[in-house]
């Protein structure tokens, strides 16, 4: 008896395990590693500096160098060096790219079976859930590609899972849970900055509990205060709790870079107005009589004088009807950030770009509020297949941009003749998903959330918190990419953190209906 039900739990991990593996082994065979442009680039060559602790979080710069350098010192491309030389000297091998990809396909697998076990316990549910998760482009193709995008991803996968079952053991959670949650935060906010974002998460989702079940329980049992205030100050002691897993996960990783820039001899500071360049196109929609009153509005703020003349040479741009041309305008003016031995001043441009991009943000003008909301519509149209392709598109950008990544000429990827990647984007199964873009993948969200809360009450299943952990799990993605295009121009890869997070909640409710559903052993479980 005890070997047959070692089986059953050997199968239950084992099935949808390879149900998981199967597009990751078709990709590795078929498709060459992709990469996110200069970025990825950056993100695993560069040592330690400015750009990959600042602008690109340190995480997945530093964590992808040890699958790069097992590769290298199985390819004999060189010298055998220690890990902490070859972060300071990467080298880029086939067989270090290939450990590197094969390794986030990995943690994808364990992600995502992680995800599908905490969800149901039934095997047959957790094989329709692996299908469907193995059904979708978008997460393959991230973990197929080199880029700090892709360890958020995964991470986010963990997190809704940790998240959840927290939500369905509210109120009597762990340690375990809230220390693995803050473990899982943290790391978030080192792979993408805007995953602090993620911090809310939570503490929206056990306020909303508690809330809901001291409603209903004052309306069932008006006399019963005592154990009401009972109840609300457990409800009260949880949310604390919660908002500070979330707030030390913040702090750990906003110490853990400040190390990381000493370490590297790097003075911290905030890269925000470095990215806002990506964004300066909304002076566009003001109009041609205003906008010099306008850019002068935003020079009266600024105290630095290096931050008025970029808003002086920014009208000046404007008024010539340019195209904007952001990475061309950081190039040429900072150049003119040099100190008296000809050394860019990367610190004294990062505040000045800082100082104008507040002063130009705050508040927010109707300009960029129709610019940031005319992208987040847009956004919502796109499908998995156009944020798939985009990712062909970035790594198609070496053939044009040789000088900006050397390393990778000696590459698979690039060896081949640059048709075969265009060959390899067109591929059916980043296309099957084609019909549905995310504005239909939240109808059908909403249908099955309502179906779920039917069952819930019909059945009394007790699954109202999971109901409500899915409602803020898609809105939060939402608001992510919301926040995100009022910082940066929209670009499809902006759009993960609201796909994946939709995606995931699909998922979630899949698995409250698939509860009532009649599998196969399931009336049995359910008797005993």
């Amino acid at each position: 008896m005890s070997e047959l039900r070692w089986l059953k739990k050997m199968a239950a991990t084992a099935a949808p395990l390879l149900i998981l593996a199967v597009p990751s082994l078709w990709l590795i065979a078929a498709v060459p590693p992709l990469w996110r442009d200069v970025d990825a680039y950056v993100q695993t060559v560069f040592p330690l500096n400015a750009n990959t602790i600042l602008l690109h979080a340190p995480l997945y710069c530093i964590l992808s160098r040890v699958p790069l350098w097992l590769g290298y010192l199985t390819s004999g491309a060189g010298l055998p060096v220690r890990l902490g030389h070859f972060i300071k000297h990467t080298q880029l091998t086939d067989s270090g790219v290939f450990a590197l990809v094969f390794a986030q396909h990995v943690a994808l697998w364990w992600a995502a079976l992680f995800f599908i076990n905490i969800i149901t316990t039934n095997l047959w549910s957790r094989l329709l859930l692996a299908i469907f998760f193995a059904s979708h482009p978008l997460f393959y193709a991230f973990a197929h590609c080199v880029g700090s995008e892709t360890l958020s991803m995964i991470i986010t996968v963990f997190l809704a899972a940790t998240g959840l079952r927290i939500a369905s053991r509210y109120p009597n959670i762990v340690l375990r849970d809230w220390i693995l949650f803050g473990a899982l935060l943290c790391s978030a906010i080192l792979t993408r900055h805007i995953n602090s974002l993620l911090v809310a998460l939570l503490p929206i989702t056990i306020f909303l509990i508690a809330l809901v079940r001291s409603l209903h329980k004052s309306l069932a049992s008006r006399h019963a205060t005592s154990a009401l205030n009972f109840t609300l100050g457990r409800s009260a002691r949880v949310w604390c709790v919660s908002a500070m897993t979330g707030l030390s996960a913040l702090v750990l990783a906003t110490s853990f870079t400040h190390l990381l820039c000493w370490r590297a001899h790097v003075r911290w500071r905030s890269k925000v107005g470095f990215t806002f360049v990506w964004r300066l196109n909304f002076i566009n929609r003001v109009p041609l009589g205003l906008r010099d009153q306008f850019l002068a509005a935003a020079a009266s703020k600024c105290q630095l004088p290096e931050a008025r003349q970029l808003l002086m040479k920014l009208a000046e741009r404007f008024r010539q009807n340019q195209l904007w041309d952001p990475a061309a305008f950081v190039k040429e003016w900072k150049v003119s950030f040099t100190d008296p031995h000809g050394k860019i001043q990367d610190e004294k441009f990062d505040r000045s770009l800082n100082e104008m991009a507040y002063a130009l943000f705050y508040p927010p003008s109707s300009a960029l509020w129709s610019a940031a909301v005319q992208d987040f519509e847009h956004a919502t149209r796109l499908r998995e297949s156009d944020v798939v392709h985009y990712l062909f598109v970035t790594t198609d950008y070496f053939f044009n941009n040789r000088a900006s990544m050397p390393q990778c000429e000696r590459l698979k990827t690039f060896r081949e003749p640059r048709a075969q990647l265009a060959s390899a984007a067109n591929q059916f199964y980043f296309r099957w998903w084609n019909p549905i873009s995310f504005r239909l993948w939240s109808i059908i969200w909403l249908l099955l959330l309502l179906r779920s809360v039917f069952m819930s009450r019909k059945f009394q299943t007790g699954d109202g918190t999971v109901v409500l952990y899915v409602v803020i799990l898609f809105v939060v993605g939402v608001t992510i990419v919301f926040l995100n295009c009022f910082f940066a121009e929209i670009q499809p890869r902006f759009t993960l953190p609201m796909m994946e997070l939709l995606i995931l909640s699909i998922m979630i409710l899949l698995g409250v209906i698939f509860r009532d559903a009649k599998f196969p052993g399931h009336e049995r479980r359910r008797n005993n």
